[in-house]
């Protein structure tokens, strides 16, 4: 058996939530010491899955790895309220230790940033606001295996079947946005980031955040 035979499709469930933001924590927050960056990745996932209306995960001998988000107008999200909750209490925790807090401003001001732009995005009505796709991650350790892909075209049939008129993301400089255009999205919008980022000063160096759009 391959090892892409081995793995396992299905739905996002509660009890993937440790080992997902696990996931996030290691791929997107590396220059976080541990601590901090389980608080941040955890009450960014939470604030995601609070929008979540369909997922996927793709699963091998009970390690995640690959997550697909999307959030889509009109839909309820699936648990939103307790996630919800669970990011509010989960950010009430980190903010009683300073390391904790500073991670979570630090990658929470970068995600606050994005939802802005996604919301002067989406005032006009695009037809790439009818959804969104809020998470698409994979582990490094499935390098090669071609799940970004698997992962998105998921997403993209599910969204062809509901009717869907066209969906966005939100991205920015530390991302590789070739994969997205590649898949075909065009860039709507994009703003030279005001957010401290891992890394970045807003005051000395340039770092842009992005809409991208894709017609159905």
């Amino acid at each position: 058996m391959t090892e892409t035979e081995k793995l396992t499709w299905r739905a996002f469930a509660p009890e993937d939530f440790e080992r997902a933001a696990g996931l996030l924590g290691r791929t997107w927050l590396p220059e976080f010491d541990e601590a901090p960056q389980r608080a941040a990745s955890q009450i960014e996932l939470a604030h995601y899955l609070a929008q979540t209306t369909w997922s996927l995960v793709a699963e091998r001998e009970g390690e995640i790895l690959g997550v697909v988000l999307l959030a889509e107008r009109g839909r309820e999200a699936t648990d939103g309220d307790a996630w919800s909750e669970l990011e509010a209490r989960l950010t009430r925790t980190a903010e009683k230790d300073e390391a904790l807090a500073e991670a979570v401003r630090v990658e929470m001001g970068g995600v606050r940033e994005e939802a802005e732009l996604e919301r002067e995005y989406a005032a006009d009505g695009p037809m790439g606001a009818d959804a969104a796709v809020k998470l698409l991650i994979v582990s490094p350790d499935a390098k090669g295996m071609g799940l970004g892909g698997r992962l998105f075209s998921a997403a993209l049939e599910h969204l062809h079947e509901t009717g869907a008129r066209g969906y966005h993301l939100l991205t920015d400089d530390s991302c590789d946005v070739g994969f997205y255009e590649h898949k075909g999205l065009t860039q709507a919008t994009r703003r030279r980031s005001r957010a401290y980022w891992p890394g970045v000063d807003p005051e000395t160096d340039e770092f842009y955040v992005y809409v991208y759009e894709q017609e159905l």
